[in-house]
């Protein structure tokens, strides 16, 4: 009678196997052999703890949690917990009591909702407390701030697998546990034999066990922090561009330069050429290995200084990016030129072909005037040879390759990003504080600012619409009550847009709409995460699109197309909500507890 009756249920809700397997978080297979009259597990089991939840969870998604509980004899407005308990009732409402019975008691199960310590952040959490390691000791003790300590401790961020930090983190943690008596106590949490536990066997638990987001995602985070950091403000002084360049290498006749020290006098003798002679273009391309540029930290100031220098006078500069790059690689290109996208005189394109694995292709072109081009077997740059043409006749040829690698080029980075996704995909929004968009039509005009409510309806429209065709996800941190009660907690701040802030009538207000909204449209869900990940920045995020606009600097944002970084922005945000996913009537319960 359980298959018959598990059976039914799929089919009325229309569910399937794979479907629920994924909300349920275990594979697809183990849904196919519960629907196949195989072996019953006990009611009290943890398969069908998360049989029940993954259902559940189903229904919510599709706002049809009144249909399933309707089916199965469930009060509709009843909490999460007691809906998955009826389904597991209704499930073996026939089943003789021996098989009820052939698990432990519920309360001696796995927890319900999840594997214990499934994430990233939750394993940190524990191994801290075990220790009785504070935020503040571990920061200390790998020069790290505070806060970023806090986000990784709640699962919002997480570190560069691989990378320093994870290393340090591990090796303080384990210092922790040998100093305090607690290794024999880590072991038994990690599920490592005593005599087999390490440093190693402890990195392997924190990050590497199943754990670690995809690559895309991971790049993703990197990215997004870069961006978060970035201040106009706040950037090195560069030194002057009359400063950059030695007379030897200014005045240079040299046709051949070789290695790193070539290129890098290569690009100093070009860029100040372009910049005293105020060229109107620069067509850029290279899929060599960064480090010419980014590994000396006094170049890469010399050549921001003259990029920067070339921007001021008019250059434009036209770049095909190659992105099959590692995700430091990445990181650094970007960060480098960041300040210059800022300008609006940088086109940003990427080669849709992909990267050759043999050979590294260096084409920097300022038309009528100078072309460093170079070919290398790839790993032989730092002995390689690099050309610098000044022969019209070589430069047209040399504008002719740049123009058939833009052919095979689409865009990459659009400055401004739009501030309306108009696409067809789900899109997810994470940022520091509700949106603008989700505010209710009464709340907005006790503001009394005509600049507001002209800025709200396009948002609100699109919203509406968007729930009409697709799926909307917004991932926000709600206020703090300190900061609420005393009138700090800011409105959706817009270009054009005075200042606002809530009242705490006010922000219970945006919270009923939000309730409202996730109640009657299936489309929309709402998470609320423990801290923001990133203070500074709101990120857009659709299957063919992302954005990412500075909170505190509108002027300041990016729009992509690439379809691998678009999915990178999606697969992080997906990897987010999966850790704060909140079905409805939870959501309703906890917001009008703590708000309403």
């Amino acid at each position: 009678m359980f298959t018959q009756r598990l059976n039914d249920l799929f089919q009325y809700l229309d569910a399937k196997n794979g479907q629920v397997a994924k909300l349920a978080g275990f594979d697809r297979t183990n849904i196919s052999r519960l629907r196949s009259s195989g072996r019953v597990p006990g009611k009290n089991s943890p398969t069908i703890a998360k049989l029940a939840a993954g259902l559940y969870l189903y229904a919510d998604n599709r706002n049809e949690l009144a249909k399933l509980c309707d089916y199965i004899g469930a009060d509709p407005v009843g909490s999460a917990e007691e809906i998955t308990d009826k389904i597991r009732d209704w499930l073996y409402e026939d089943e003789p009591e021996a098989e009820k019975r052939t698990s432990p008691p519920r309360s001696q199960s796995a927890r319900r909702s999840r594997p214990l310590y499934r994430y990233f952040g939750e394993r940190l959490d524990e191994v801290m407390k075990l220790t009785d390691l504070s935020n503040a000791r571990l920061s200390h003790a790998i020069h790290m701030d505070t806060s970023m300590i806090s986000r990784y401790r709640t699962g919002v961020r997480m570190p560069v697998p691989g990378s320093n930090v994870t290393k340090m983190i591990t090796s303080v943690l384990y210092e922790r546990a040998e100093v305090s008596g607690k290794l024999g106590s880590l072991a038994r949490l990690t599920d490592v034999p005593a005599d087999e536990f390490d440093e190693d066997a402890l990195h392997a638990w924190l990050f590497d066990d199943g754990q670690i987001p995809d690559r895309e995602a991971g790049i993703a985070e990197d990215l997004l922090g870069i961006f978060d950091s970035f201040s106009a403000e706040t950037r090195l002084p560069l030194p002057a561009p009359e400063e950059t360049v030695t007379p030897e290498i200014a005045q240079s006749t040299e046709t051949e330069y070789f290695g790193r020290e070539g290129i890098r006098n290569a690009v100093l003798r070009f860029l100040y050429s372009v910049w005293t002679s105020k060229a109107e273009f620069l067509l850029l391309y290279s899929d060599e290995d960064q480090s010419w540029m980014t590994g000396d930290r006094t170049f890469l100031m010399r050549w921001a200084s003259l990029m920067s220098a070339c921007v001021k006078n008019g250059t434009r500069i036209r770049i095909i990016h190659n992105v099959d790059r590692d995700a430091s690689e990445m990181a650094d290109a970007i960060r480098s030129w960041l300040p210059l996208y800022m300008s609006g005189m940088v086109e940003s394109w990427y080669s849709t072909k992909k990267r050759n694995p043999r050979f590294s292709h260096t084409i920097f072109l300022c038309p009528g005037m100078a072309c460093i081009e170079a070919f290398h077997p790839v790993g032989t740059e730092t002995s390689g040879i690099y050309h610098y043409y000044t022969d019209p006749r070589v430069l047209d040829v040399c504008r002719t390759k740049y123009e058939s690698m833009l052919e095979a080029a689409a865009p990459l980075l659009k400055v401004p990003a739009v501030s309306v996704y108009k696409g067809d995909s789900d899109l997810t929004i994470i940022q520091n504080g509700l949106s603008l968009a989700s505010m209710p039509e009464e709340l907005v005009r006790s503001f009394d600012d005509p600049a507001l409510i002209k800025e709200w309806t396009p948002l609100h429209e699109a919203l509406l619409y968007r729930l009409t065709k697709a799926r909307v996800n917004e991932c926000v941190t709600l206020a703090d009550d300190e900061l609420l009660f005393e009138g700090k907690v800011r409105v959706d701040q817009l270009p054009g847009v005075g200042e606002h802030f809530y009242t705490p009538e006010q922000y219970a207000m945006h919270i009923r709409n939000i309730i409202r909204l996730s109640e009657e449209n299936p489309g929309y869900r709402f998470y609320a995460l423990p801290e923001t990940p990133f203070p500074n920045m709101k990120l857009m995020s659709a299957n063919d699109a992302a954005g990412i606009i500075h909170a505190k600097r509108p002027d300041l944002s990016f729009g992509f197309a690439h379809p691998l970084l678009c999915r990178a922005f999606h697969n992080y945000a997906e990897a987010l909500m999966d850790q704060y996913r909140m079905d409805r009537n939870t959501l309703r319960k906890v917001l009008g507890a703590k708000y309403i």
